[in-house]
């Protein structure tokens, strides 16, 4: 039986890491992270319209379809349609939908859209289709799509994430954060950055970052911030490399990198204050600038 509201227009957010740790490689091949995710207001849009049949199609609202097939795949490897299809064999739902995406977040840029649109369909579909799934449910499913997938289906600013970023501890954050954005023409390829990991080393806590941003002290997350795949995405991008150095340049500012890149960004404490610092970095060789809120 269909819901009563045959249709559902839902936010899927882009994260930022300001911190993350490798803690080993594990059994299954996936790396052992910990790591702190925030949720930003970058979103792609998804609308979901219900279908009485058990169809699932997938469109771009905003693109030119010469360029889908190779930036946004549009076939069953796009992990909105995979987390569809999910969601019908845990169910035996026999509906399907038309699925309509207004991309704004940009790919290979360490911003997981990707899995916040998978997330988001999750949490879309099970409302559309009055599933009435409980939370536990949509986690399990979550984590067969993606590692980052069940951050966005917890729903919370920011949150500790552990495992291949299962495992999810909100953090109660206090205050709010603005930052400035920049992703490099090229994007990084996240098994690639991996496999330049060097060897053993000291391991960072998370538990800095995380009590920084519960006790309201945002001031200081820059001196506590940390991404340990840093190095190793600078080596294999140069173009990422030297904007993140004409970012520290023009602005005087640590620059930071968002999960496994190319995205960088600086950390302000104020709207006002990103914009400033975004003026400067106009016209540097960027394929997305922006100023983001938390």
């Amino acid at each position: 039986m269909l819901n009563t509201a045959t249709s559902i227009c839902l936010s899927a957010p882009a994260k930022l890491n300001v911190f993350l740790e490798v803690l080993g490689k594990r059994d299954d091949g996936f790396h052992e992270l910990e790591s702190v995710m925030l949720r930003t207001d970058l979103c792609d849009v998804l609308h979901f319209e219900a279908t009485s049949d058990d169809q699932l199609t997938l469109r771009v609202a905003n693109s030119d379809p010469t360029h889908v097939a190779a930036d946004f795949p549009l076939d069953e490897s796009n992990l909105i349609l995979r987390a569809a299809r999910a969601l019908q064999q845990a169910t035996a739902s026999t509906l399907g939908a038309a699925i309509t995406i207004d991309k704004r977040i940009p790919a290979e840029a360490g911003l997981a859209g990707g899995s916040s649109n998978a997330a988001t369909t999750l949490l879309g579909l099970n409302q559309l289709w009055n599933l009435k799934l409980p939370k536990s449910e949509l986690h399990r499913l979550a984590a067969t799509l993606g590692s980052d997938v069940n951050f966005f289906v917890e729903d919370c600013r920011a949150a500790v994430c552990r495992g291949r970023g299962e495992q999810i501890e909100p953090i109660p954050m206090a205050g709010s954060l603005s930052f400035v954005v920049a992703r490099p023409p090229v994007g990084n390829s996240t098994p690639d950055v991996f496999r330049r990991l060097g060897p053993a080393y000291e391991h960072r806590s998370f538990q800095p970052v995380s009590d920084v941003l519960a006790s309201g002290r945002l001031q200081n997350l820059a001196d506590v911030a940390y991404n340990r795949l840093t190095e190793p995405a600078r080596s294999l991008n140069p173009g990422m490399a030297k904007l993140m150095q004409q970012m520290n340049e023009r602005c005087s500012r640590p620059v930071f990198m968002s999960g496994s890149g190319s995205t960088c960004f600086l950390i302000a404490h104020t709207p006002r204050e990103a914009r400033r610092m975004l003026t400067p970095l106009v016209g540097l060789n960027t394929a997305f600038l922006a100023v983001v809120r938390i």
